[in-house]
């Protein structure tokens, strides 16, 4: 699990052999969630939407893992996105991540082996920074977009610092 540390405005994640976001996820009450034809309409089956998600929240598809911006909730078991899923999706297992006022987030992966940000696979002892001090262009003005941090297939450790 992950464990986070806050200090005034800055926060820091260690994931340590998993996967998980950034910011970090949290579990909805129940369900799971299905797209039709239209992939930015969720309807949720045994979900309360109403309790769990607000606008600018992000759905994270755990079977596909992608994340999408929470546009507007409908009702408990209704809620439009702010762009499509990539793939249809049915009955599929889902986190929130929460909305976020960062603006910047430096990922640093220990020197043990690789690990994944958003999919791509980067070396031992790679660092980066993500996002900068003005808008990105993504989740908002001023917001970052979270990432998803893989570190389950080596074993090793991944470093978060946001502000």
């Amino acid at each position: 699990m992950a464990t986070v540390t806050t200090n005034g405005r800055n926060t820091h994640v260690q994931y340590s052999n998993e996967k998980e976001t950034f910011p970090v996820s949290v579990a909805p009450t129940a369900g799971t969630i299905t797209t039709g034809t239209r992939k930015d309409l969720v309807v949720g089956s045994s979900t309360v939407f109403n309790t769990d998600v607000e606008k600018g929240d992000f759905i994270w598809d755990t079977t596909n893992d992608e994340l999408v911006e929470v546009l507007t909730v409908v009702s408990n078991t209704t809620l439009y996105l702010r762009q499509e899923f990539s793939n249809a999706l049915s009955g599929d297992a889902f986190k929130i991540v929460k909305k976020n006022g960062y603006r910047q987030a430096s990922w640093a992966i220990d020197a043990a082996n690789t690990a994944e940000i958003n999919g791509v696979e980067f070396p031992a002892s790679t660092s980066n920074t993500y996002g900068n001090s003005k808008s990105n262009g993504m989740g908002g003005t001023g917001r970052m977009h979270p990432f998803i941090v893989d570190c389950t297939a080596n074993g090793n450790t991944v470093n978060v610092t946001a502000e």
